[in-house]
C-alpha cells in the first residue's frame, strides 16, 4: 500500500479509483482510502484492482456504481456470443436509463456495447428510442 498527500483541488476522486502511477516507484493501484484532509491510500495488490475493475476501468463511479456496473457485466460476459451480449447489454441500458440517478453506470454500459459492436460487427436487435428524436428518411 502506498499513502499519498491530497490531491489537487477540484479532484473528485472516489474510493476504487484506478491511479496508474502515484510516483516515480509505484505500480498502479486502487483507492481504498479517503483521509477527512484529502490524502489516499492506494493498494497495488491486484486483487483489490480486480474488485473494483473486473470488466474495464469503472474510475468516475461511486463505489455503488461500480458494483451495479460489474454485477450487470458478470451477467452480460455469461451469454454464449457477442450479439447475446450486445443485446442484454442493451435491455439493461433501456432499463436502467429511466432512471437519472444511473446516468454513469448507463454510459460505462454504452461504452462496453460500443466495444462489443465494434468487435462482434453485430448491432442490437431491439432497443427503445425516443418519438421525438427520430428523423425520417424520407422514403
Amino acid at each position: 500500500m502506498v499513502q499519498i498527500g491530497a490531491p489537487q483541488k477540484g479532484a473528485n476522486i472516489q474510493l476504487g479509483d484506478l491511479i496508474s502511477k502515484a510516483g516515480i516507484y509505484t505500480k498502479p493501484g486502487v483507492v481504498v482510502e479517503k483521509g477527512e484532509d484529502g490524502a489516499l491510500t492506494i493498494d497495488t495488490d491486484p486483487e483489490q484492482i480486480k474488485k473494483y475493475h473486473r470488466h474495464s476501468n469503472t474510475t468516475g463511479l461511486t463505489p455503488e456504481e461500480k458494483e451495479k456496473f460489474n454485477g450487470i457485466m458478470d451477467e452480460v460476459i455469461s451469454a454464449q456470443s457477442n450479439l447475446d451480449r450486445i443485446n442484454q447489454l442493451q435491455t439493461q441500458i433501456d432499463t436502467l436509463k429511466t432512471e437519472p440517478a444511473n446516468k454513469k453506470v448507463v454510459e460505462s454500459l454504452r461504452n462496453e456495447q460500443s466495444q462489443l459492436i465494434r468487435i462482434a460487427r453485430e448491432l442490437p436487435t431491439v432497443y427503445n428510442f425516443e418519438a421525438d428524436k427520430i428523423r425520417s428518411s424520407g422514403l
